[in-house]
This record gives C-alpha cells, sequence and structure tokens, in this order.
C-alpha cells in the first residue's frame, strides 16, 4: 500500500503547486518520508505539568533519564532514540546545534531564560530495548504550535498517549486540542488517555474523575484507551521489580511494548491513508480560500483591512467596551457581594458563638482550642466563596469569548460567512482566554495548587490570585493569616481570663478588625486582578484582529496575482480534487 500512497501523494503534490502555498507542500513532503520509518512512532503529549516525562522515563524503565519536577518545563519539542547514552543535543531555530550534558537538562528546562519558540527541539539517546522498535516524540500543549504544524507532527504519529491530571482534569485546553486537534487528524482510536497521579485523588472520587472524562468523550464516534495511572507508583514498582498485573502501568505496558508493536504493520497502513486524507483535505480548504478572495472585489478586502487596523477606532471602542464590563462585573458582582457576605457571616458567628461555647463546661478547652476553631470556621468560610468566585469569574471568561466572537462577525459585516475560508486559521472561540477558561472539576487542594504551578505561563495565570485554592491565592491566604494572627493575639488575652463570657467577648471584640483588615486586604487583591484582566481583553483583541488585518493585508497585495490564476483554481476545485478524492476512496 505505501507505494501506491506514494503515487497518490505525488499527484496531490503536482495538483498543489497552482495554489503556491509551500507549507501544504511541506506537509505532503513531510506525510512521503514518514511512510518509509520502520519503527512504530509514539507521540507523548500533554499540558506541561502533567507528568509527560515521568510517563517516558517509566515507560523506558529509566527513571531518572528525563527531569521531572513540579516547576514548569519549556514546552519544547523533545525525542528520544536508540543509542548509546551522550550529551543531549539542542537545537535553535537559528540553526546552531548546541550539547549540554543530561544532568543539566533540568535546569535548560526551568531556567526563566529560556524563550521555547527559539528552539527546534532536543534529542535524548539512550540504550532502552524499547526504542530499537519505537520512535518517541514528547510534546507540549503549551508549545506555540500552529494547526498546520499539529497537522504536520500527528501526520508523522502512529500512536498518541494523552497525558491528563487527574487532579486537574481536563480544562478548556485540553479539550479543544482533542475535539480539534487529535479526533481530526488522529482519530481517537488511535489514543490513550492516562489519567496521571491518579494516587494524588481520593478513592471515592476516582470513578468521577473517569466518569467526567468519559462524558466528554460521549460524542466521539471513536473511543480512546483510558488507563489510571500513577507515574511514581509505577516507578517504585520499576525499582522493586514487583509489578502488579491490574496497575496503570502493567496496563501502559502491555500496550505500548506488546500490543502495538504487533500491530505495527496495521497502525501504519492506517496512518498513512489518514495522513494522506489530511493532505487532500488542506489541499482542498487552501483552494477554497483562494476562491474566496478571487470572487471578492479588492475595493472589499482593502475597507475591511482598514477597518481591521490597530490604530482603528473600531477597534479602540470595543477594547474599552469589553474592559468596562468585566471591570463593572468584578466591582459589582464579585468584590462588592462577598463583602456584603464577610459582614453577613462575621454578624452570624458572632450571634452563634455563644450557644457554642456556653455549653462547654471546662474553661480550659475554650482557652484552648477557640482560637484555633475560629480560624478554621473562617477558612471554611473562604473556602466555600472561593468555588463561587471560581465560577463566576469562568463564566465571565466564557462571555468575553462571546462578545469577542460577535465583534469579529461585525467586523466582517455581511461577508462574514463569505470570508469563513479566509480567516479560516482563526477560531475565534481559540482565543487566549477562551482556552484556558477554569476546568469543570477540581478534586482536591492539591489539585488545585498542581494547576495553579501548571498555568504560570498561561493567561489564566493573571487569574490566580482569585481563582486557585486557598493555600495559593494571595489574599486568602492572607485573610486566613490575620484570623490565625489576630485570634492568636486574642489567645495570649483569653489564656489570663478565667470566665468563659469574658473569653467570649474578647474573641468576638476582634471580629470588626478582622473585617477591616480582609476587605483592605481584599480590596488591593481585586484591583490587582481587574488591571490584569482589563490588559488580557487588550491583548486578547489587539493579537487576534491583527492577525486578520495581516490576512487581509496580504490578500490585497495578491488579488491580482490569484485572479490571473482563476482559471487554473476553479480546475482544481472542479475536477482535479473530486479525482483525487475518487482515488483515495479506491485505496482506503
Amino acid at each position: 500500500m505505501s507505494e501506491t500512497v506514494q503515487s497518490f501523494l505525488d499527484r496531490v503534490k503536482e495538483a498543489v503547486t497552482v495554489l503556491r502555498e509551500p507549507d501544504v507542500i511541506e506537509l505532503i513532503e513531510a506525510v512521503k518520508n514518514q511512510s518509509h520509518a520502520s519503527k512504530l512512532r509514539l507521540l507523548i503529549v500533554g499540558a506541561t505539568v502533567s507528568g509527560r516525562f515521568s510517563v517516558a522515563n517509566v515507560l523506558l524503565e529509566q527513571p531518572n533519564l528525563l527531569p521531572t519536577s513540579s516547576i514548569p518545563k519549556a514546552p519544547i519539542s523533545l525525542s528520544v532514540s536508540y543509542g548509546e547514552p551522550s550529551p543531549v543535543e539542542v537545537f535553535a531555530q537559528n540553526g546552531i546545534r548546541t550539547v549540554i550534558p543530561v544532568e543539566n537538562l533540568k535546569t535548560f528546562l526551568t531556567s526563566p531564560d529560556i524563550e521555547a519558540r527559539e528552539y527546534l527541539g532536543i534529542e535524548v539517546k539512550t540504550n532502552c530495548n524499547l526504542l530499537k522498535t519505537c520512535a518517541l516524540r514528547i510534546e507540549s500543549l503549551d508549545n506555540k504550535k500552529s494547526e498546520a504544524q499539529w497537522k504536520e507532527l500527528l501526520a508523522g504519529t502512529e500512536y498518541a498517549v494523552l497525558v491528563l491530571n487527574a487532579t486537574a482534569i481536563l480544562s478548556e485546553q485540553e479539550k479543544k486540542f482533542i475535539r480539534d486537534i487529535l479526533k481530526p487528524n488522529l482519530g481517537l482510536e488511535r489514543v490513550a488517555i492516562l489519567l496521571n497521579q491518579i494516587d494524588r485523588v481520593s478513592e471515592e472520587e476516582r470513578s468521577s474523575i473517569s466518569e467526567l472524562v468519559r462524558a466528554f468523550l460521549g460524542p466521539f464516534e471513536s473511543q480512546p484507551v483510558l488507563i489510571e495511572f500513577s507515574a511514581l507508583q509505577a516507578s517504585n514498582e520499576i525499582s522493586s521489580g514487583n509489578t502488579s498485573t491490574d496497575s496503570g502501568y502493567a496496563v501502559l505496558s502491555q500496550l505500548v511494548k506488546i500490543d502495538l508493536v504487533e500491530q505495527h504493520s496495521f497502525l501504519k497502513s492506517i496512518a498513512i491513508f489518514q495522513a494522506a486524507e489530511i493532505c487532500l483535505t488542506e489541499v482542498e480548504e487552501r483552494a477554497t480560500r483562494q476562491n474566496a478572495l478571487i470572487v471578492t472585489k479588492e475595493t472589499e478586502l482593502e475597507e475591511l483591512r482598514d477597518k481591521s487596523d490597530l490604530q482603528s477606532q473600531w477597534l479602540k471602542s470595543r477594547i474599552q467596551r469589553a474592559q468596562k464590563q468585566t471591570e463593572s462585573f468584578i466591582n459589582t458582582l464579585i468584590k462588592e457581594e462577598f463583602f456584603v457576605k464577610i459582614e453577613g457571616f462575621s454578624l452570624a458567628l458572632e450571634q452563634q458563638l455563644p450557644s457554642e461555647v456556653m455549653p462547654i463546661k471546662d474553661v480550659t478547652q475554650v482557652r484552648r482550642y477557640l482560637p484555633g476553631y475560629l480560624e478554621r470556621i473562617w477558612a471554611d468560610f473562604f473556602n466555600l466563596e472561593l468555588e463561587e468566585i471560581r465560577s463566576k469569574l469562568s463564566d465571565e471568561i466564557k462571555l468575553i469569548g462571546e462578545m469577542f466572537e460577535d465583534d469579529l462577525k461585525e467586523l466582517l459585516g455581511d461577508k462574514v460567512t463569505h470570508f469563513q475560508n479566509l480567516v479560516g486559521e482563526f477560531d475565534p472561540t481559540a482565543t487566549n482566554l477562551g482556552k484556558y477558561w477554569m476546568p469543570q472539576k477540581s478534586t482536591s487542594v492539591v489539585g488545585y495548587s498542581v494547576l495553579a504551578g501548571g498555568l504560570g505561563v498561561q493567561l489564566f495565570a493573571k487569574f490566580s490570585k482569585l481563582i486557585v485554592p486557598i493555600a495559593s491565592v494571595p489574599f486568602i491566604d492572607k485573610a486566613i493569616g490575620m484570623v490565625g494572627g489576630l485570634f492568636s493575639q486574642f489567645g495570649k488575652t483569653a489564656i489570663g481570663q478565667s470566665d468563659k463570657q469574658a473569653i467570649l467577648e474578647s474573641a468576638i471584640k476582634e471580629f470588626p478588625k478582622l473585617e477591616k483588615s480582609i476587605q483592605q486586604q481584599v480590596e488591593s487583591q481585586f484591583a490587582e486582578l481587574t488591571k490584569e484582566l482589563k490588559q488580557a481583553i487588550d491583548d486578547l483583541y489587539t493579537e487576534e484582529v491583527n492577525k486578520i488585518n495581516q490576512v487581509l493585508t496580504k490578500a490585497v497585495e495578491s488579488h491580482q496575482e490569484l485572479v490571473a490564476r482563476k482559471g487554473e483554481i476553479e480546475e482544481l476545485i472542479g475536477e482535479t480534487i473530486p479525482e483525487l478524492r475518487r482515488l483515495l476512496g479506491k485505496l482506503g
């Protein structure tokens, strides 16, 4: 089948020359080259804090090969191949090749000075038996790859392992990757989803994690393998030599080292055919886009280009409107309401406390435990309110995304449908705000902490002051610190009190001071949040509208040249592509 597909790809490459789209030709060439590969091409992919390196280490049975830590690593592509262990090779975009000791790889990847976009990839060699039959590549979802780059990468992939952090499952970024990248360009039947760090989720909550993932995957025709996994436990199994037959590590090892190797020929034929189909679809989409330009008047393109200029009044007014709405939302629906709840909770606690304290007969117990009891009650209050704040912020971010999409439709006016192909590479729902919405379910404080660290380089980190848990949120952390500090002082006072009523009055006396301190801290944090969110909105509109402006500028410049190729492009759409589709159908 390989030679037949090669001939088909040659015909597709010949057909696409009329479009003068070099990146499509690069995609076709990449597919042709990959069809000659003899090893199973395995991809491990996931968010920066999902544990991709840990999973790779246990698969290779070398727990210390790749650096693992909770510190986010630069999202640079990494390949592991068979060979004698040697220094790591780092390839930069400018063509420079650097060699570093493998023990320095962690320092390199976690350095704040490293810009991932400046690097092509990293190559590591090790003498692992699995690598004799498997070529391993590791990618991060945080790598700023375009859709075209993901297509090319997956065209050279026969099976993918998607690593999810079980303590912070299914972010919008992960959902989008599954829905818009993996499913159409690889197929979920060639995907295994690892729910990594499952050991950090309580036993009673684990089933709900799997159910959440299955519910999301439900509408898709094909379904991936779903494996509950713990890289830490797997590493311990390797060290002890005692592997449980039903552990996640055993299931993954069976899948990769036995099942996939045995099915390699079958997987390869599927991968080559699907990659050829992707190439043809890409040609069709590009041809349709160019045809949309041809039938549009040059003056209309110029008008849209000018309207989408970064200095245009249209853009400035839309940014200001969105910023004003968001500022009003935070100040009114979150901050003011939160202040009211703090006052109400303090009053309710003041009224309830006597009935809790007075029945206790032992004054010593009251003196000893009341400060800690009050601190815990306030902490629980903040924790519950935090969930509601997270939910409200998540909803607001979605509304911003919807507003932005509506603004784009307004920008394109009655040409919005006509220009969908023109701006086809831009998905208004995949904006910097949209893809970092908070996951629908997080299961533990540990999960929140991991999430906070993992989103450090992403937009949602801007909201971490309010959206991650008590242990990681500055204003919550400081508020609880104030509670503890104030009641600690009260505790020292209470030691000298021998009367329960006096102890109680001393505690209640601290409430107004506590309210004021908390409100001051919250005011400061909300002001910072508002500032950062307004900047994020500015960046969103500016960056994405600029993309459209660049496409329109290029379209204006090339319009006459496109019109000259009108007949060839129409022939490609009307005759050549349908004929190639029929031929591809026969190959399948």
